[in-house]
């Protein structure tokens, strides 16, 4: 049986004493060491998954404004991974282009200067699309809004298998206040200089092994990301669902005690790197070559435990899958909605395999990629109907005679789409 309590434990333990976890630093390493203990005492067997990755280290970043003859500083934050500037910075009129579509960056003269594009850049990272299409219009920056409802302006990345390329440009975020009295002018100028240093470092994956009775049925995942964005100690985003996860593993490891296996293999994962552009999950695909052929089912959870939300799933399957997400739902008189469509999480890197997925998730996004999301705003009620909600779930997972693999074809499109949007995943043209 599942205990919230713990799962609300769990997250406060990486959230107050391992604190903002960057993939590739050591308090990650500090969050893993404690997930193995815990695997290895709930009876679990336990595997680390080291690869590496790009550890990115901010020198410098200023943005400043022209209005009215008068310069001054704005809020912001660099999108990381995009391109820097020069040392000196660079200086361009700015025009903004509502949402960036070619319509409004035909009707304005954009070519060498910095566009503002009204959207929300947590919700959409800085992506190659928009990047080449303001390359096609001879743009030299963008700068990117937070929402109105963020309660601080997000760290975002940019990916960064693509910072060379030379359509990707400096980008920024500001504040939608800022923003707003921005795009009422005509008459802007604005300066910007960023600076960094990257490093190749190294990292893991936390993994949890419960190996099932009938491996030939295959195999189902249970993950989310340990490692948290920059500013943030990632509360909610997503050491909430690393708890749920571990408890989970707890849950199942009791159960091998009692000499009760599932039929299938679960594997409980703690993802590391996710932020910086999902290389958690995509170098566990290359190098489980042999697990992913024969995965059934993605079980994500990416940010639980906001005292106030409304939980919802994410799922990327068939119809016959959606039927039976959907009678666990109906089951539990729970009232969530069940959307079915690509979302930007891990689940994505999974979707070339066309791998049934799910992702459980409890909203309230104002905070999330700033300091703000931190314990103040998780509750320990939070966790009670996403844990019950797994445990049935998982039940049918674990045990089902057969789950029926593939994706409709818009469906695939659409993920294959958001993939390469953003340069995720393992799609081929």
């Amino acid at each position: 049986m599942y205990d919230n309590k713990q799962a609300y434990e769990h997250t406060r333990y990486f959230a107050e004493e391992c604190g903002m976890r960057i993939a590739g630093k050591e308090a990650v390493i500090k969050a893993s060491d404690y997930i193995v203990k815990k695997f290895e005492s709930y009876g679990v067997d336990v595997e680390l998954h080291e690869f590496k990755l790009p550890l990115y280290h901010i020198k410098n970043s200023q943005v400043r404004a022209k209005v009215d003859g008068k310069w001054m500083e704005l809020k912001h934050t660099h999108a990381i991974f995009s391109k820097e500037t020069p040392k000196e910075g660079i200086t361009y009129p700015l025009v903004y282009i509502e949402g960036g579509s070619v319509a409004n960056i035909k009707a304005k003269d954009v070519k060498g200067k910095a566009v503002l594009i009204c959207r929300d850049s947590y919700v959409e990272y800085p992506d190659l699309n928009m990047y080449k299409r303001l390359y096609e219009y001879g743009v030299k920056a963008v700068f990117y809004t937070s929402s109105d409802g963020h309660k601080a302006i997000p760290f975002v990345y940019a990916n960064y298998s693509y910072m060379d390329e030379p359509y990707t440009i400096p980008t920024a975020i500001l504040s939608y206040e800022d923003a707003k009295e921005l795009a009422k002018r005509e008459d802007v100028e604005i300066f910007y200089t960023c600076q960094f240093d990257i490093e190749e470092t190294t990292t893991r994956n936390t993994i949890g092994i419960i190996e099932g009775t009938n491996p030939e049925l295959g195999n189902i995942l249970v993950c989310a990301h340990l490692d948290s964005a920059e500013s943030s100690v990632g509360a909610s985003d997503d050491a909430g669902g690393v708890g749920c996860v571990m408890e989970m593993a707890r849950h199942y490891g009791e159960l091998k005690k009692k000499g009760i296996l599932p039929k299938r293999t679960i594997r409980f994962i703690a993802w590391s790197g996710h932020e910086c552009g999902l290389y958690g999950s995509r170098n566990f695909i290359l190098d489980y070559p042999e697990v992913v052929d024969n995965m059934k089912f993605v079980f994500n959870y990416d940010i639980l435990g906001n005292a106030l939300s409304s939980p919802l799933i994410w799922a990327g399957c068939n119809e016959e899958v959606e039927k039976e997400i959907t009678k666990v739902v109906k089951d539990l008189s729970l009232d969530w909605n069940v959307d079915i469509g690509p979302w930007i999480v891990d689940t994505i890197s999974f979707g070339f395999k066309q791998i049934p997925h799910l992702t459980l998730t409890s909203g309230f996004y104002a905070i999330n990629h700033t300091p703000f999301d931190n314990m103040d705003y998780i509750s320990q009620e939070a966790f009670v109907t996403p844990l019950r909600f797994s445990e049935a779930m998982l039940e049918w997972l674990a045990n089902a005679d057969h789950i029926s693999q593939g994706y409709p074809a818009a469906l695939y499109e659409d993920i294959k789409s958001y993939g390469k949007m953003y340069g995720w995943g393992f799609f081929e043209d």
